[in-house]
C-alpha cells in the first residue's frame, strides 16, 4: 500500500473496523456503532520496511473523531497511547486515547477523540506527520511515525466536518428515527442516578437525560446496584460533562472504559482521562446471572475552579 494516494470509495477491513459507501454517504463502522465519515488515506510509513498508516475522520453525534490502522503480523499488537498529529504550519497536536483499540485480521486499529479546536487547526494546514505506538506482549512499547505525500488532508477536514450536517440531514434522520424510538423504550426508569429498561434486566443502558450537579453526576448499569465509586479530579481548569461507556464484569468490575461517547459536553483530553479513570473507580454488585460484559454508563460533571 506504500505510496498508493488513490482514493478508495469502499474500505472493508473487519467487522470491527468498517467503512462503506451508503445512501449517498461513507459510514464507519466499530463495535456496535456506526458514524459517517471520509474515505480512508495512506500516510507513508518512516521506515524502510515498514507498514502504512490508515487514517479517516469521523463524527460521533458532536464528538470529531480521527480512526487509524496499520497492518502487524505480531497477534495481539495495539496502538496505544497518544497520537500525535504534526501540521505543516508546525502546529502539534495531541489526541488521547479513547479505550478503542484492537487487533483484528493481523490489523492494529485505535479511535481518537478531536476537540472543535483541533479540528479547526487542522482545516488550515495539511498534516505532515503521525506518530503513535505500538504496543506489542502487553509490555513492549515501540514508537512510529508515518508521513504525507501529497493528500490535501485539509480539503478533505474542511469539507467533511463543514458540510457534513446539509449533506446528511435527510439520511440521518431517517436513521436516528427508528433508533430513537426503540430507545426511549428502552430508557424506561432511566434517571440520573442509576438507567433501567424494559424487557431485558441486564439490558446495555445508554445515557439520557443530563447528570446534574457535583461529582460523578449519574450512572447506568440495568438490574445492577452501585457498590462504591470515587472521582478523579482534573488538572486543568475546564468545565463540562464527560459520559463515558462501560463494560461491567459479573463482578461489578468495570473492565472497559471509553470517555467522550454521546452526550459529552467537552471533549477536552484533560477531562477525558480523569473521568475515564472515575468509570473505573466504579464498582458494582456481584451477580452470577448477568452477562460476563455488561454495557453502561458513567456520567461525570467538572466545574470551573473545582
Amino acid at each position: 500500500m506504500k505510496g498508493n494516494m488513490r482514493k478508495i470509495p469502499i474500505i472493508l477491513i473487519s467487522m470491527l473496523f468498517i467503512t462503506l459507501t451508503a445512501a449517498g454517504q461513507n459510514l464507519f463502522f466499530i463495535d456496535e456503532n456506526s458514524y459517517p465519515c471520509t474515505e480512508s488515506f495512506a500516510l507513508q510509513s518512516n521506515l524502510d520496511d515498514g507498514e502504512d498508516l490508515n487514517v479517516l475522520f469521523a463524527k460521533d453525534g458532536a464528538t470529531a473523531i480521527i480512526a487509524v490502522t496499520t497492518k502487524s503480523s505480531l497477534q495481539g499488537t495495539l496502538i496505544s497511547g497518544k497520537l500525535i498529529i504534526y501540521l505543516d504550519d508546525g502546529t502539534v497536536i495531541s489526541c488521547m486515547d479513547r479505550g478503542e483499540s484492537y487487533y483484528v485480521d493481523d490489523t492494529a486499529k485505535a479511535v481518537y477523540s478531536l476537540t472543535n479546536e483541533q479540528v479547526n487547526k487542522m482545516k488550515n494546514s495539511n498534516i505532515n506527520t503521525v506518530r503513535y505506538t505500538l504496543k506489542k506482549y502487553d509490555f513492549q512499547e515501540v514508537n512510529r511515525s508515518a508521513s504525507n505525500k501529497a493528500i490535501s488532508t485539509k480539503d478533505l477536514i474542511a469539507k467533511f466536518f463543514n458540510n457534513l450536517d446539509s449533506v446528511n440531514e435527510v439520511a440521518v434522520k431517517k436513521e436516528q428515527k427508528p433508533k430513537k424510538t426503540k430507545l426511549d423504550a428502552l430508557m424506561g426508569g432511566l434517571n440520573n442516578e442509576q438507567g433501567q429498561s424494559n424487557g431485558d434486566s441486564y439490558a446495555t443502558s445508554y445515557y439520557g437525560s443530563p447528570g446534574s450537579g457535583n461529582g460523578t453526576g449519574g450512572y447506568g448499569l440495568s438490574g445492577r446496584s452501585l457498590v462504591s465509586k470515587g472521582k478523579v479530579q482534573q488538572e486543568c481548569n475546564q468545565e463540562g460533562r464527560v459520559v463515558v461507556k462501560i463494560v461491567v464484569d459479573r463482578t461489578g468490575k468495570v473492565i472497559s472504559a471509553t470517555p467522550g461517547v454521546k452526550g459529552t459536553t467537552n471533549n477536552n483530553p484533560c477531562l477525558l482521562e480523569p473521568a475515564k479513570k472515575t468509570a473505573f473507580k466504579h464498582k458494582w454488585n456481584l451477580d452470577s446471572n448477568a452477562p460476563s460484559q455488561q454495557i453502561g454508563f458513567v456520567v461525570v460533571n467538572y466545574t470551573l475552579g473545582e
